[in-house]
């Protein structure tokens, strides 16, 4: 269904990030690895295209406040956002700068897929409701 679509996947825990990008590349995505949101913000262009999948409890820099300098940079990207812990707190203020979706680790991988593919098809300026 996809047309290769990038998927930045940021996260500190290796195996997680191995297993997801196995996952990903599966189902036909480019991946692209970050082990810390500072290394994303390093690599990435105001014009990068695709969807952020990030972590939210990393060192240095939070998945919140990756979010946050995403917003300042101008950077419309989809981000969908894990945690190791389901915080209905931590949910709304992702939501809140702009996550369009939240996910409590371990998550079932179909529905992350599905959110991934909503995620992808849904125009980068009309709110989530």
């Amino acid at each position: 269904m996809n047309c290769n679509p990038i998927i930045h996947l940021i996260d500190d825990d290796h195996a997680l990030l191995e297993a997801l990008n196995f996952l990903l590349q599966s189902e036909g995505y480019t991946v692209r690895i970050y082990s810390s949101a500072r290394l994303f913000l390093d690599r990435i262009e105001p014009t990068e295209s695709g969807c952020v999948l990030t972590d939210i409890h990393m060192p240095e820099m939070t998945g919140l406040d990756l979010l946050a300098t995403l917003n300042e940079r101008g950077v419309v990207m989809p981000a969908i956002v894990m945690s190791g812990r389901s915080d209905v707190g931590l949910e709304i203020e992702a939501k809140k700068r702009g996550a369009v979706d939240f996910f409590a680790k371990p998550f079932d991988p179909e529905i992350l897929l599905a959110a991934i593919c909503k995620a992808l098809t849904r125009p980068n300026d009309v709110p989530e409701i």
